[in-house]
């Protein structure tokens, strides 16, 4: 395991998950944006189809098992995956639709415009909502993200947009409860977390990421103290 570095209310770990995610305590959700295998460019991951679920899905389920009790688990997924999500995630889930407000135009008859999330909750409680825009879709800014090439986040190669992330922290995560993102990248759950008021563990395998993640991070506590 690599670093452990403590900003205000998040614990953001660098190495690799499946290494990390047994030493960690109860959490009361887990909201990550996972590689997709589609053979997107990393910067050190191999994301092949070949093999895909069957390494994400122990990951997903060593987060889950962390969870307590009507703990909401959002798992990104693209929608070129979406014909296989049933056999894969084996849970009685639903879906959320992260819209997109502008998209990249490829050679298509259809262009992608949404991420496909899957979500469930853990155990038999009752699942906690904001109910002010708990709706199973939102509409993300996604042009800002990609039209600023000098927001740090860009060195991700594919950051979410932080009202996207916003959302579904506000509106299935209590206030002073704790997130975990199993796959941080770029941090932008831990922002939202930092902003509202929620906690976050993060976990990072990537250095160049981690790295983006703890500045971005630190940014959005020292904003908040700023505005205190």
């Amino acid at each position: 395991m690599g670093d452990v570095v403590t900003i205000g209310d998040a614990t953001l770990y660098h190495g690799d998950c499946l290494d990390i995610l047994p030493t960690l305590p109860k959490v009361d959700a887990v909201i990550t944006d996972p590689p997709y295998g589609v053979g997107f460019n990393y910067e050190s991951h191999d994301d092949r189809s070949d093999g895909y679920i069957e390494w994400l899905w122990p990951i997903i389920e060593l987060a889950e098992s962390l969870c307590n009790d009507a703990s909401p688990v959002f798992v990104w997924q693209s929608g070129t995956n979406m014909r296989n999500l049933a056999a894969w995630f084996p849970r009685k889930w639903r879906l959320l639709v992260a819209a997109k407000n502008f998209v990249q135009m490829r050679p298509t008859a259809m262009q992608w415009s949404y991420d496909p999330v899957v979500c469930w909750w853990t155990g038999t409680g009752k699942p906690w909502c904001a109910g002010t825009a708990s709706r199973d879709f939102v509409v993300a800014n996604t042009a800002s993200v990609i039209s600023n090439s000098e927001n740090i986040e860009k060195g991700h190669p594919c950051p979410r947009p932080l009202d996207l992330m916003r959302h579904v922290v506000g509106q299935w995560v209590r206030e002073g409860f704790t997130a975990l993102d199993p796959f941080m990248g770029s941090g932008t759950t831990g922002v939202a977390c930092a902003q509202l008021g929620r906690k976050f563990i993060g976990i990072e395998i990537e250095r160049k990421y981690f790295d983006i993640a703890c500045e971005r991070i630190d940014n959005a506590y020292r904003q908040q103290r700023l505005f205190a």
